[in-house]
Parts: C-alpha cells; sequence; structure tokens
C-alpha cells in the first residue's frame, strides 16, 4: 500500500511513521491498494470496522460475480457504477480503456478527506504529481472527476479509431464490394453499442456526483458533464454513420447486381431473335425455305449477323451499353 498526502502545494508521499491525524483542511490524503487489496482498505468510518468489512465483502463478491456473467453475455465486463455507503463514504467503479482496448476497472473509496485507489490504472505518481502541481487535485471529488475525464478521453479515442476504420472500409466498398466488408461493418456496430452502453453508464455515475458536498477549491464537474455530453454526442454520431456506411455497403451490393441482371439482360434481348431464327429454320417440315438450297446454312449465318449488329447498334444508340 502506498499513502500520499495531496494540498494545493503539491504531493507527499506518507511514511508509515507518521502521526495518523496529520491532515488539515487545506488537502487529503490517498492510498493506493493492489487491484485486489480489499483487505487492506483503510478504516473510512471510524467506529463501524464491522460495517465497513461487510461492505467490501458485498462489492468484491458482486463485482466477481458480474464479470463472470456479462463475459458470457459479450456485454460489458465492467458495469459503471456509484454507491454511497454511508453518509460520507461513498464508492465507485469506472470502466476504462487501456491502449490495447480492453476493459480496465477503475475502483475507489472516497470520503471528504480520503481517497483510496484499487491499483493506478495507468495513473501513476508522476502524473498525480503533475495533477497536484496545477491545482487540479484540491479533495477526492475533484480527484475523482479527474479520473472520469481520463476515462471519457479513452471512450473519445476508442470511438476515432472506429472512425479511421470506417473509412478504410467506405474507401474499400467504392472500390469493389466483398462479403468481408459486411462483417467488418457488423463488428464496427457492435463496438460502438458497446461505446455507448459504457457513455450512458458512466453519464449516470457522474450526473450523482452532485450529490456529494461541493468542493471548496477546484471543480472539475461541471467540465466532466460537458465532456460527458460532448462524447456521448460524438458516439451517437458514429452511430449513425456506421449505419449510413451499412446502407452505403448494401446499395453497393445492390448496384453491383443490377449491374450483372443488366448484362445477362442485354445479352438474351440480343440472342432471343437469333433463338427465334433458329427455331423457324428447325422446324421439321419439308416446304422451308432455303432447306434444300445449298446455301441456305450461309443465308441463315448471314440474316443472324444482321439482326446482331442491328440490335447491338440499337443498343448503343440508346447508351444501353454502358
Amino acid at each position: 500500500m502506498e499513502a500520499f498526502y495531496i494540498n494545493l502545494q503539491g504531493i507527499e508521499i506518507i511514511q508509515e511513521s507518521a502521526p495518523q491525524s496529520s491532515i488539515t483542511e487545506e488537502g487529503f490524503k490517498l492510498f493506493v491498494l493492489g487491484l485486489e487489496e480489499w483487505d487492506q482498505v483503510p478504516l473510512l468510518w471510524p467506529g463501524h470496522i464491522e460495517q465497513q468489512s461487510d461492505w467490501i465483502k458485498h462489492l468484491r463478491e458482486r463485482d466477481a460475480v458480474e464479470i463472470r456473467e456479462r463475459a458470457k453475455e459479450g456485454a460489458l465486463a465492467f458495469h459503471p457504477r456509484f454507491e454511497r455507503l454511508s453518509q460520507n463514504v461513498h464508492y465507485m467503479c469506472f470502466r476504462d480503456l487501456d491502449e490495447q482496448l480492453n476493459e480496465l476497472p477503475i475502483r475507489f473509496f472516497l470520503t471528504s478527506n480520503v481517497f483510496v485507489l484499487l491499483g493506478w490504472k495507468g495513473v501513476n505518481q508522476e502524473r498525480l504529481a503533475d495533477w497536484a502541481g496545477r491545482g487540479i487535485l484540491t479533495n477526492p471529488l475533484e480527484f475523482a472527476c479527474a479520473l472520469g475525464l481520463r476515462v471519457l478521453r479513452h471512450h473519445q479515442k476508442r470511438l476515432e479509431i472506429i472512425e479511421d476504420q470506417m473509412d478504410v472500409i467506405e474507401e474499400e466498398i467504392l472500390t469493389a464490394t466483398h462479403a468481408w466488408q459486411l462483417k467488418q461493418i457488423i463488428s464496427l456496430h457492435r463496438q460502438i453499442l458497446g461505446v455507448k452502453r459504457s457513455l450512458n453508464a458512466h453519464q449516470s455515475v457522474f450526473a450523482r456526483l452532485k450529490n456529494i458536498e461541493k468542493p471548496e477549491y477546484g471543480d472539475l464537474q461541471e467540465e466532466l458533464i460537458f465532456e460527458m455530453q460532448r462524447v456521448i454526442n460524438n458516439a451517437h454520431q458514429t452511430h449513425d454513420m456506421i449505419e449510413s456506411l451499412r446502407e452505403a455497403y448494401q446499395a453497393a451490393v445492390d448496384n453491383r447486381a443490377n449491374d450483372i441482371m443488366k448484362v445477362l439482360t442485354l445479352v438474351a434481348t440480343i440472342i432471343l431473335p437469333i433463338t427465334l431464327l433458329s427455331g423457324f429454320f428447325g422446324m421439321n417440315f419439308d416446304s422451308m425455305p432455303f432447306v434444300h438450297q445449298p446455301y441456305g446454312l450461309l443465308v441463315f449465318y448471314g440474316l443472324s449477323s444482321i439482326i446482331f449488329l442491328v440490335v447491338l447498334i440499337y443498343f448503343w444508340k440508346k447508351k444501353w451499353l454502358k
């Protein structure tokens, strides 16, 4: 477990020998535990050790069950949540994405002067010192908002990757249509639906941050809500673009099918008069013209060629061969 003291002047590492009552109103304590070190959560509600143990046990078991169930369903592996454990103790879970776009939970507890983070999750000590030096971290709630903004930036990055993939597929569709392109469009559709579900869940969590006492110094809540709405709008826009891309693919497939039918129709129309001519001379009558003439076959070929050229010239003048 790592412990830090953060105020407007910056960040300071708390030694184990430091007195526990060194907190002032100008800062707060940050405890960073391992990802599964639930048992190491410091006492957040003085005089209620048993209640806190029950909270942690319940939260830990529920998260484990949700991971198993949601992994089978193909939905969100980590569902964003906000829970008020007591009057001054809150538990939250954000759904973050790493550089490989894998889901990562950001779990933490916060009170008015204590923030307990389960795992760094990309927020290392250097980044924390930078935030503290800029006066962003004035209290635990501001730290929660900063983490929320970081999560939203990662979701926005995911949307940008999806849009880049859409541009590539759209260019390939305009060149030639293939069956695997539809599979990629369906895959992108599923991805954007997952992003929208995650954003909607985070929107509910971020909105409930207003129920916590308003910070005394800085305030990232308004920026967080604004950024939340912006990313959600981008997600809806990307989803509409994917739907348009699917329609464009279907239109390209239909156009290709129409071109094929056009070629087959033209060939059938050109051959039809020749077929009628062949059926006429193929009738089993002795009095058929040119049947007993030595040049009858040449007449047949000549008539067939003339009909073919006449139909071809007619189609060319009508611009049906383009």
